[in-house]
């Protein structure tokens, strides 16, 4: 397995371009958590090398919903024409998947009410065209941590550990309220972009699986608990949605899976990275002493 750094995608990026005929010279690392994403310089394009998290099989269903939400018309991001198959699988076996990029301008950020209208529309778009996974956040946190480097403290360890085992318990006893369905997985403003036309759209479908939609409402109302983003854009996302996970008994619940998810998702990364760590274990202190609310820091901030 390549190693999960900027470095140790750099090769795997350059084997992906070849295979797809463009060039990787100049290419600008965007992000790195489950995938490592590039921006390439050469054409408009952006490329996700999968981490050890997501496998062929994984990213070869991201391309077929990615074409199924684009032939029903969602605002979603789009696959890139290549002269070969996606996804592009490279000589180390990881896969990457080709995307049309969109330029970002600050101030004009998407925002947590236009999350309401594409999950609407996923939600009521019927059975999808593969077989999805159905929604288990635990199995993803707990292999994450059977998978955590061995410089992480014990004692963190063991509470995750704990804390996943207390939800494990919480959840098949929760009172779903909205029926399920296809969901994304991993709704936020932080999976949105603005598109050229002005609207919003959704990205990162790594995750889309059969689930309680009510998940797709926690990240944001995790995003005001404790990363201390204005309530009136959460207000605005569950009026314009047509439910408020606040108002159901499960919501604690889900603000702990929330935070196993991305409490776990950077373990990887936090031994070369000091202000990530600094910051992860702020989080767990947070945590352990029982604190609902942030603040929080983005981790993409301490990168």
């Amino acid at each position: 397995m390549t190693s999960f750094t900027a470095g140790g995608f750099q090769h795997a990026l350059d084997d992906a371009c070849r295979i797809a005929g463009v060039s990787a010279e100049g290419a600008e690392l965007l992000h790195l958590t489950v995938n490592a994403v590039f921006r390439l310089n050469s054409t408009p394009l952006v490329v996700r090398i999968a981490g050890p998290q997501l496998d062929i099989e994984d990213a070869t269903r991201i391309v077929v919903l990615a074409r199924w939400l684009e032939d029903a018309g969602l605002p979603t991001v789009r696959l890139a024409a290549l002269p070969v198959d996606q996804p592009v699988i490279t000589s180390t076996g990881m896969p990457a998947t080709f995307w049309h990029y969109l330029p970002q301008h600050p101030g004009h950020e998407p925002t947590a009410a236009e999350l309401a209208d594409p999950l609407h529309r996923i939600h009521t778009l019927g059975p999808p065209p593969c077989p999805l996974r159905d929604w288990d956040p635990l199995s993803v946190a707990r292999a994450r941590l059977g998978r955590a480097p061995d410089d992480i403290p014990p004692a963190d360890l063991a509470f995750l550990h704990d804390l996943a085992d207390r939800v494990a318990d919480e959840l098949p006893r929760l009172p779903f309220v909205l029926p399920r369905t296809v969901i994304h997985g991993d709704a936020h403003i932080g999976n949105m972009l603005r598109a050229p036309e002005g609207h919003a759209v959704l990205c990162d479908l790594d995750f889309m699986c059969v689930g309680p939609p009510e998940w797709d409402l926690a990240p944001e109302l995790a995003g005001s608990l404790r990363y201390g983003r204005p309530w009136s854009g959460y207000q605005r996302l569950v009026d314009a949605y047509g439910f408020d996970p606040r108002s159901w008994v499960g919501a604690p619940t889900l603000m702990n899976v929330h935070a196993l998810n991305v409490l776990t998702v950077v373990l990887p990364l936090l031994r070369t990275r000091p202000r990530l760590r600094a910051e992860w274990q702020r989080r767990i202190g947070t945590l352990r002493d029982g604190l609902r609310t942030g603040p929080w820091v983005s981790f993409r901030t301490v990168m």
